[in-house]
C-alpha cells in the first residue's frame, strides 16, 4: 500500500511543481506589465523597486496557482493511470476507489494548509507592501507621481487629476478632498501650479497659483473662494500609512481590529468580519479539487481524458467565480455573505461525491 501511495503522491507532487511554477510565472508576467510601467517609465524606480514589487507578487500568484495547478496534476496523473489500465490493476488488488484517491486528498489537505496560512499572513502583508510601493518609489522620485491625464489616488484622502504638466509646472489641476468627521468635502481647481520636494521631510508641496476652492458641508450651501496663492503639503511619510481594508490585514490584525471600540465604521466592520471565513472557505480549494479532480479523471478515461481534463478546468472557473460572486455580498449585513462564502465549496463537494459514485466501477 504504502509503495503505491508514494508511487502516486511522487507523480502529483512533480506535476504539480511544474503547474504552479507554470501558473505563476504567467500571473507574475501579467501583473509586470501592468504596473511596470508606472514603476519604471513614470516613476523612474530603481531596478530594486521592481525586483521588490515581483517578490511581493508571488504571493498572490500562490492564491490561484496552487489550486489550478493542483488540479491539473490530479486530473494528469490519475487520468493516465486509468488510460493504462494501472487503476484496474490496483482495483484488482482489492484497494477501493476511496483508497487510491488517498494520495491526492492528503496532498490536499496538506496544500490547503499552506493555502490558508498564505492568505491569512503572508498574502495580507504583501497588500500592505504593494500598495506603498509607488509612495516608496514617490520617496525617491516624488514628482514621478504627478503626471498628466491620470486620477491620482495614491494620497490619503485626496484625489488629483492634471491636464497638461511642462516638466515642474501643471497648467489645470484638479483636486477633491473627501470629507470626513472633521472637515467638508473640498475641489480645488487651479490653472497653474509649480512644486517642489524637501527630502528630508519628505514633504511633496503643491504651490497653486489663483486657485478656486469650494467646500460643502452635508446639508448645506456650497461656498467658493478665489486666493492668489495657496500652497499645499503632502507628506509622503503619511501616505504611506496603512488605509484599513481588510485584504491588507493579517487574521490576527483583524480580530484586533474588530476587538477595539471605534476602529472600524459600520461598513469596515461588516467587511473585516467576513474576511476570515472568505479565507478559510477559499483556502479549501485543494481537498475540493482532490475530491472532485480524481472521479472526472476516471470517468473520462483513454480517448475522453482531454474531455475530463476541459471538464476539470471548467468546473475550477466556476468554483473561483461562485467565490468572487460570493465576495460581492459581503456588503450585506446579514447572514448571506457567510452562506454564499461557503456554498461553492458546499455544492463543489456534493459534485464530487455523485462522481466517485459514478466512477466506483470504472478504473
Amino acid at each position: 500500500m504504502k509503495i503505491l501511495d508514494r508511487y502516486i503522491a511522487r507523480q502529483l507532487l512533480g506535476v504539480t511543481a511544474l503547474g504552479v511554477m507554470a501558473l505563476s510565472a504567467l500571473l507574475l508576467l501579467g501583473n509586470l506589465f501592468k504596473e511596470l510601467r508606472p514603476l519604471l517609465v513614470e516613476n523612474k524606480a530603481p531596478i530594486s523597486i521592481v525586483l521588490e514589487f515581483i517578490f511581493q507578487v508571488i504571493p498572490f500568484s500562490l492564491m490561484f496557482s496552487i489550486p489550478w495547478g493542483f488540479l491539473t496534476a490530479v486530473l494528469l496523473v490519475y487520468g493516465r493511470l486509468a488510460s493504462d489500465n494501472e487503476l484496474t490493476s490496483m482495483r484488482m488488488s482489492g484497494m477501493s476507489l476511496w483508497r487510491l484517491s488517498a494520495p491526492a486528498i492528503a496532498i490536499g489537505i496538506a496544500l490547503s494548509g499552506l493555502c490558508y496560512w498564505i492568505n491569512i499572513d503572508i498574502a495580507p502583508r504583501a497588500k500592505q507592501s504593494i500598495s506603498e510601493l509607488l509612495i516608496k518609489a514617490a520617496s525617491i522620485n516624488p514628482k514621478g507621481l504627478l503626471n498628466e491625464g491620470q486620477a491620482i489616488t495614491k494620497f490619503d484622502n485626496l484625489e488629483i487629476y492634471i491636464d497638461k504638466r511642462v516638466d515642474d509646472v501643471i497648467h489645470g489641476m484638479h483636486i477633491y478632498q473627501k470629507a470626513d468627521d472633521k472637515s467638508p468635502s473640498v475641489a480645488m481647481h487651479s490653472e497653474r501650479v509649480t512644486m517642489d520636494f524637501s527630502p528630508e521631510k519628505k514633504i511633496l508641496t503643491l504651490h497653486l497659483i489663483n486657485p478656486l476652492i469650494t467646500t460643502q458641508e452635508e446639508g448645506s450651501i456650497s461656498q467658493s473662494v478665489t486666493m492668489d496663492e495657496m500652497p499645499l503639503s503632502i507628506n509622503l511619510d503619511k501616505s504611506r500609512s496603512r488605509r484599513i481594508k481588510a485584504n491588507r490585514f493579517t487574521n490576527r490584525e483583524i480580530r484586533e481590529a474588530l476587538d477595539t471600540p471605534g476602529y472600524l465604521d459600520k461598513k469596515q466592520t461588516t467587511e473585516f468580519a467576513t474576511e476570515l471565513p472568505r479565507r478559510a472557505s477559499f483556502s479549501l480549494a485543494c481537498i475540493v479539487f482532490a475530491l472532485i479532480g480524481v472521479p472526472l479523471a476516471i470517468n473520462t478515461r483513454r480517448k475522453d481524458t482531454s474531455t475530463g481534463f476541459a471538464l476539470g478546468i471548467l468546473i475550477a472557473s466556476l468554483y473561483f467565480l461562485a467565490l468572487i460572486f460570493a465576495d460581492l455580498s459581503r456588503k450585506n449585513d446579514t447572514m448571506l455573505p457567510y452562506i454564499l462564502l461557503w456554498l461553492p465549496n458546499i455544492i463543489t463537494v456534493a459534485v464530487a461525491l455523485h462522481l466517485h459514485k459514478r466512477a466506483k466501477h470504472k478504473g
